[in-house]
């Protein structure tokens, strides 16, 4: 593919694709260049309402989860009060969000990754679960399988004294 860097003056950069066609493949190159920020790195994720996509910026997303074998995104701002269809797998986000940078993003289930910088508290008051408190007020449960990695990821696992 040829590219070409022009430099003018304008406030956002943008981007346009010359092309004879419209194919899928061109339409993926669109969608991840319209989710990047200056850096090159993806700054958005696309939620769906219906028919029409919104674009969330990655420190506005609570958690990403799935449910009826559909994945959903549960934000702030544009889409405070909405859960957001997101069209990839949650296997997928995690790739995404390794790949971007944002280590905040941690899996917590297998129905749910989690944004601990959206994260107020964890109550630890049942005997042996973690509940993550939001700071929206709506809150998730780390299951029993992903228990030590979130630990260890938060540092909260006690280091034995090796002699």
């Amino acid at each position: 593919m040829k590219t070409q860097i022009k430099i003018e003056n304008c406030d956002i950069p943008y981007c346009v694709i010359h092309t004879s066609r419209e194919s899928q493949s061109i339409k993926d190159i669109a969608e991840k260049i319209s989710r990047m920020d200056e850096s090159g790195r993806t700054a958005f994720l696309n939620g769906w309402d219906g028919d029409y996509c919104i674009q969330v910026k990655q420190s506005e997303i609570f958690r990403i989860y799935s449910a009826d074998k559909k994945v959903f995104m549960e934000a702030e701002g544009k889409a405070a009060s909405e859960n957001l269809l997101v069209k990839m797998r949650l296997y997928e986000f995690e790739e995404l969000a390794e790949k971007c940078g944002w280590t905040d993003f941690i899996r917590i289930s297998n129905t749910d990754i989690v944004n601990f910088s959206k994260v107020t508290r964890l109550d630890m008051s049942l005997s042996g679960i973690i509940k993550v408190i939001f700071t929206n007020g709506k809150d998730a449960i780390v299951s029993r399988r992903y228990m030590n990695k979130i630990k260890d990821q938060l540092n909260m696992v006690k280091k034995s004294n090796k002699r």
